[in-house]
Formats: structure tokens, sequence, C-alpha cells
């Protein structure tokens, strides 16, 4: 099902209505693992990024970079967003920020420990905040200075 952009629920719906037998509850085990490899890829990609966007710098740390943010819908009511921050050097990917305002626990008022919310604000700032963490992040754990363009290329 995953082939067809499916998750386990529409499988069993299609087993289902195919008169077959559920498939194997292992679903999640494996949907675990693939998650999983593609966060380890994501991570080495971007750290090679980085280091790309550093010798194209010369050494220098302070690399400049694009930023750019989409939402799951138009407009301002949307409750997922990505921003990812590019090098305007190589043009490579060297940070995402995914970001959620839909909470899917069963008592809103007391989240779950596995709750996919890590934001709390209107849409429109989903970008701005996004923009700050990777700042943030990239000081922190890849030691490079971000002066970046966002998406209408005006230098911040």
């Amino acid at each position: 099902m995953r082939c067809i952009g499916k998750g386990a629920e529409s499988a069993v719906m299609f087993c289902g209505i195919m008169n077959l037998p559920p498939p194997p509850t292992k679903f999640t085990k494996f949907n675990n693992n693939l998650l999983q490899a593609a966060r380890e890829t994501c991570e080495e990609s971007m750290a090679e990024a980085v280091h790309e966007a550093v010798e194209e710098n010369e050494g220098g740390r302070d690399i400049a970079v694009a930023v750019d943010g989409s939402w799951q819908k138009r407009g301002f009511s949307s409750k997922n967003g990505v921003v990812t921050v590019t090098s305007v050097d190589t043009g490579k990917v060297i940070d995402v920020e995914i970001l959620s305002k839909h909470c899917i626990c069963p008592n809103k008022t007391k989240h779950l420990q596995n709750c996919k919310r890590n934001f709390v604000g209107y849409s429109g700032k989903m970008e701005v905040t996004a923009t700050y963490n990777n700042a943030l992040r990239s000081r922190k754990n890849k030691h490079i200075e971000q002066p970046f363009f966002n998406h209408s290329h005006e230098i911040c």
C-alpha cells in the first residue's frame, strides 16, 4: 500500500473489500524501521551538505542560506507546515523543520508523550518560528552562522 501512498488503515479497508485476510500487524514495525532509516539518511545528507557549503565558503562557517516555508493548505489556516534551509552556494538542503498544530490525543488538555503537535500559534507564524529554530540548531549543532534570504530574496 505504501507504493500508492496509503497506510495501514487503507490496507485493512482494501483487504476487507476484496474479501482477503487482513494485512499483518507487523506493518507498524516496518513503518517505524522505514522512518528511522529515512531520518538517518536525511541527517547524513544534511551534514554532508553543511560540510560542502563550508568547503565552498573556503572554510568559513558563515554561510548564506535561503529559507522557504510551505504549508499543507493555502492561506493561514493550515495545521502543518515545513521550512527548508538551503545553501545559496551549493543549492543543497542543510536543515528542515516540520511543524504541526494538529493534536490527535483523546484528551486535548493532557497530551500523550508521542503527540505530534509541536507548535502553538497561528499558521503564519510557523515559518518565522521554524526559521528561528533552524538558526539556533545550526549554531548549536552544526557550528555555522546563517545570514539568510527569505522566499522573497530579501536579506534578513
